[in-house]
């Protein structure tokens, strides 16, 4: 691949290549108040199926294996992998908005999941800090075949063949654990190209190019949702904890 728009994205898909992510779907509807009009990073993310809810899984932390629990308010749960090249370089860029962002009402929630490898918390906290990502915790889904998230949730329809999953996949969420809206690849600030063999986008050529994450549009998006100004409003409230 030569290049990629900067509002495709990049996306690694169950193969682990580096492709072209086609904006697919309507534009999410609860991220188009008036204060997001315009905006890159919220116009990335689409309408999610109809009835997409978060499964009840367990997940691995420092502490143990426990299902998975919701806090009240709106996650973004960013799924990522390892092997993932672009969800390990929007990782850096999600932890700094989590610093300036995170609270109560709101907060990013990254989840290892199909892992190529048997991982531990301890590994997975590791790589978090490799990328700039230490201020999360480790979570790792352990799901079935620690593939419970990905088959789950990100699976998506491709222009050219049949619906497959792919990361990264960040999802916003209820406390129900309704997804609000869903968006895949990382999405870049400015033009990849590929250096690699028969120009294949390569780590390097990611990293050199910042993610919208990093934009102004990345940090409105991040404070409408603590202030949980999305259209309707209603999914920032507290509410209890749910698996």
């Amino acid at each position: 691949m030569a290049g990629a728009a900067a509002m495709t994205g990049l996306a690694a898909g169950a193969a682990g290549a580096q492709t072209r992510v086609p904006v697919l779907g309507e534009p999410a509807k609860v991220l188009d108040p008036p204060a997001l009009r315009g905006n890159r990073m919220a116009r990335a993310f689409r309408e999610p199926p109809a009835g997409l809810t978060v499964p009840v899984v367990n997940v691995e932390r420092r502490e143990g294996v426990a299902p998975l629990k919701l806090q009240p308010g709106l996650t973004l749960i960013s799924l990522w992998a390892p092997w993932c090249a672009p969800c390990l370089h929007e990782l850096g860029d999600l932890a700094k908005l989590q610093e300036k962002f995170g609270g109560r009402s709101f907060r990013i929630l990254p989840i290892l999941t199909s892992p190529r490898e048997p991982i531990t918390a301890a590994e997975a906290g590791y790589l978090l800090k490799k990328h700039k990502a230490g201020v999360f915790a480790p979570v790792i889904d352990r799901g079935a075949d620690s593939k419970g998230l990905f088959q789950a949730l990100s699976v998506r329809e491709t222009p050219n063949g049949p619906a497959r999953p792919g990361l990264p996949c960040n999802l916003l969420v209820s406390a129900d654990g309704a997804v609000l809206a869903r968006q895949f690849g990382a999405p870049m600030a400015g033009m990849v190209n590929g250096t690699g063999e028969g120009g294949k986008v390569t780590p390097a050529d990611i990293a050199k190019i910042g993610t919208l994450w990093a934009t102004f549009d990345g940090e409105a998006l991040m404070n409408a949702l603590a202030r949980g100004e999305i259209a309707g409003g209603s999914a920032a409230r507290p509410r209890p904890l749910v698996s």
